[in-house]
């Protein structure tokens, strides 16, 4: 019942882990085991992806979980520390004459 209660899901997620594995039973407690350890609110939403990604395991479940849980610096802006880091590129203009002589041509 505590796994039911996770989602509105839920009870179809259960219905693919019957048909697809073998031992439902351990993945629903894996799952609610989950649950404690990351809250509700998170394996609701990691049942409700792999629910829409078809992936049916408690793997799946922890695997989402984990990942959301670590968080990425953000990226900050590039700091050069060296005049000598800097890109001082000198393009030279592209000869363009060699369209206007086809183009008279044709």
């Amino acid at each position: 019942m505590r796994f039911i209660a996770l989602s509105h899901k839920a009870s179809d997620y259960y219905r693919e882990l019957e048909k697809r594995r073998m031992n439902p039973r351990h993945h629903v407690q894996k799952i609610v085991a989950l649950s404690e350890i990351y809250g509700l609110e998170p394996v609701a939403r990691a049942m409700e992806d792999a629910f829409f990604f078809q992936a049916f395991s408690c793997e799946y479940i922890a695997n989402l979980c984990e990942q959301r849980t670590r968080r990425m610096p953000e990226p900050g802006a590039l700091h050069l520390t060296r005049r000598a880091d800097l890109l001082d590129l000198e393009v030279q203009q592209p000869d363009l004459s060699i369209y206007q002589t086809e183009s008279k041509e044709n």
